[in-house]
């Protein structure tokens, strides 16, 4: 693939924002139900390795076509070691609203502490989405507005 075309695919969509959080629901208006939302950092109150039953990825994209195939996301853990990997039907309804991904992964065992990477691809190679942080947290952590 030559550099042209690498940029066309770049610019055939945008990132709006993504979250990570325990699990996703559409309730029946089409609303979204993000439940445990992780503001960056998963805090853990047990040792390593600990299994999550789910962790999902809501992500939010301005679209310039309706179909792309397939999405990828991979996971990485602070070693670069691949955790999870998903890939799914990238296909969408509309244009004139943003499009989004929802990828829930699971059961998924995390076995180091440190900075985790995301990867995301629509219908090309994966590029970074983000980071998150994974913790020890021996005491629970205060609720904070």
């Amino acid at each position: 693939m030559d550099g042209a075309t690498v940029s066309k695919m770049v610019r055939s969509y945008g990132v709006r924002s993504w979250l990570m959080c325990d699990d996703i629901r559409i309730e029946s208006n089409g609303k979204y139900l993000l439940i445990g939302v992780y503001s960056g950092t998963v805090r853990l109150r047990r040792p390593l390795p600990v299994t999550l039953s789910t962790l999902s990825f809501w992500i939010q994209l301005d679209l310039k076509k309706l179909d792309y195939g397939d999405y990828e996301l991979r996971l990485l853990d602070s070693r670069s070691q691949e955790v999870a990997h998903l890939r799914g039907p990238a296909r969408f309804a509309r244009m004139d609203e943003p499009g989004v991904v929802i990828c829930l992964t699971g059961p998924l065992t995390l076995s180091s502490y440190g900075t985790y990477s995301v990867e995301f691809g629509l219908g090309h190679p994966l590029r970074r989405l983000g980071t998150f942080a994974v913790h020890s947290s021996e005491k629970e952590t205060p609720f904070k507005a």
